[in-house]
């Protein structure tokens, strides 16, 4: 089928014309296609669960660190105030 024979997409464009790109098996284009459905397999699911795992200087170890650190410098300056 020749491309100006495919159905086209037919969504509005930000020049608020019709898209006239063929369509996909859904009735839209690549580009209008809609929103993900999200992770389907095992695998790409533990992707998105880690996708949002925190690290570096937002990590619940450095923060726990830090702040020992911070209750251990107050403490340091409690008994140097008292000499």
């Amino acid at each position: 089928m020749e491309m100006h024979q495919s159905p086209h997409c037919g969504a509005l464009t930000r020049k608020r014309s019709r898209c006239q790109s063929p369509a996909m098996p859904n009735g839209r284009c690549r580009m209008h296609g809609g929103m993900s459905t999200g992770p389907r397999t095992p695998e790409g699911k533990e992707r998105s669960r880690k996708a949002s795992w925190k690290h570096g200087r937002r990590s619940r170890a450095h923060t726990d660190a830090r702040r020992e650190a911070n209750q251990a410098v107050r403490l340091l300056r409690q008994v140097l105030t008292k000499l």
